[in-house]
């Protein structure tokens, strides 16, 4: 019999294929098993809840919290705000006119999602990359921002803002980085929560560089084959791609949920 869980699924080459921009049948397959065998499903990501809801995430599964912006706001099923630690307002206009010493534009989001300059050639790349729509170029009015996004080349160390001692920046896969509060990542997001609901231990499944704090405290870490090295790192389970049916053959190994014959089995490496 399955014990009752916490699960917490980041995004982007996690759920969604990086390729193909779409949740496998099987994953969707796999999320409805766990909900029905009466488990907790979160999603944990740095997009916002605005980005999740216009890419239509509250299709693919009844989700039971949602840790957003790298842990920097979470919502219940009913999108009720249940934990948030905004980005002070001094840090964010210092990080804007740091941003604009190197003329690049920041993405700010929180209470709504601005570009503090015109799209470049980096923006565009990161939009088309996430299969998102360019957010409006706009003034910061003071609003709370829970998470910046700047750009630059893919492989860029971001060190011209080495300066900004509060904050600290991730760079994606690729022409971009989540620029949060120093100390602050998704674990924290998570840990917040678990404290709310007096739960000890969790499952996570993802990818990328600002997953590595969740993978390393989760009692089970999962990375799909698609994820990079350093998650793979920290991994207890190296899944398939994303497009091979990872999270399920996953949840399928550790008996979460049971086989179905529509998807093809695969070994899954530890």
């Amino acid at each position: 019999m399955v014990t009752s869980d916490i699960f917490f699924f980041d995004v982007d080459g996690t759920l969604v294929d990086p390729l193909t921009h779409s949740v496998p049948d099987s994953t969707r397959y796999a999320l409805q098993e766990l909900k029905n065998n009466g488990q907790l499903i979160c999603i944990c990501t740095g997009r916002s809840l605005d980005a999740l809801e216009d890419a239509g995430f509250d299709s693919i599964a009844k989700w039971d919290y949602y840790i957003c912006c790298n842990g920097q706001i979470s919502y219940d099923k009913h999108k009720q705000c249940i934990h948030r630690t905004p980005i002070p307002h001094d840090i964010v206009v210092s990080c804007i006119a740091k941003a604009d010493a190197l003329h690049a534009p920041l993405l700010l989001q929180g209470e709504k999602t601005i570009l503090t300059k015109e799209a470049n050639a980096h923006v565009k790349a990161a939009a088309a990359f996430f299969n998102e729509a360019i957010p409006p170029h706009s003034t910061y009015d003071d609003f709370d921002v829970y998470m910046m996004i700047a750009y630059g080349e893919v492989g860029y160390d971001y060190h011209d803002y080495n300066d900004l001692k509060a904050l600290q920046f991730i760079p994606g896969q690729s022409s971009y980085a989540d620029v949060v509060l120093k100390g602050m990542n998704k674990y924290t997001g998570i840990k917040a929560l678990l404290k709310q609901l007096n739960i000890s231990g969790y499952i996570a499944f993802g990818d990328s560089m600002n997953d590595l704090e969740m993978l390393a405290h989760a009692k089970m870490a999962v990375v799909l084959g698609n994820g990079c090295f350093e998650a793979k790192q920290v991994a207890d389970i190296v899944t398939e791609c994303v497009c091979e049916h990872g999270i399920y053959h996953a949840l399928v190994q550790m008996k979460q949920i049971k086989p179905h014959e529509s998807f093809e089995r695969r070994t899954i490496y530890e």
